[in-house]
């Protein structure tokens, strides 16, 4: 053992001595070799058992499948279906908003021959004039319900 001068552990060379040597691990032992099973032999009864049972998956998943595509189809049909609508749809917007703009210019076109204006002057060109009071005749049918045809 150092002296240990002023508790100073410079001079402590037992920190740098070897470390001693400990018992190596022995080696683990082999692994035992794996026993080899003979496989039992089969009935021909169940392997026409297990063979229907294969049949039956095999069908079921068939089934599944086939039901699964037949869905898929539907739903890519009725996607086209929907995208055809919709573009008509498209379609006769536009052409409804073309007829209501036609109705629009049409029915301008009309007011501006009906306006009092031009039914004015169409009145003087073709000859008539205003009525007068003195034209007005009124009359009285307070004595009953009669229609007097003239021969």
């Amino acid at each position: 053992m150092a002296y240990n001068y002023n508790n100073s552990a410079a001079y402590d060379f037992e920190l740098f001595a070897p470390a001693p040597k400990t018992k190596s691990q022995p080696k683990p032992q082999q692994r035992p070799q794996p026993r080899v099973v003979k496989p039992r032999v089969k009935s021909q009864a169940e392997l026409k058992a297990e063979a229907a049972a294969i049949r039956a998956k095999m069908l079921k998943f068939v089934s599944v499948l086939s039901v699964g595509v037949v869905l898929l189809g539907a739903n890519v049909v009725l996607h086209i279906q929907d995208n055809e609508l919709n573009n008509s749809i498209v379609k006769l917007d536009k052409e409804l908003s073309e007829k209501k703009s036609d109705y629009t210019r049409l029915n301008a076109v009309l007011n501006a021959k009906f306006s009092p204006d031009n039914v004015k002057a169409y009145a003087e060109n073709t000859g008539m004039v205003k009525r007068e009071r003195y034209q007005i005749v009124y009359f009285d049918i307070a004595d009953g319900n009669q229609i007097i045809v003239a021969e």
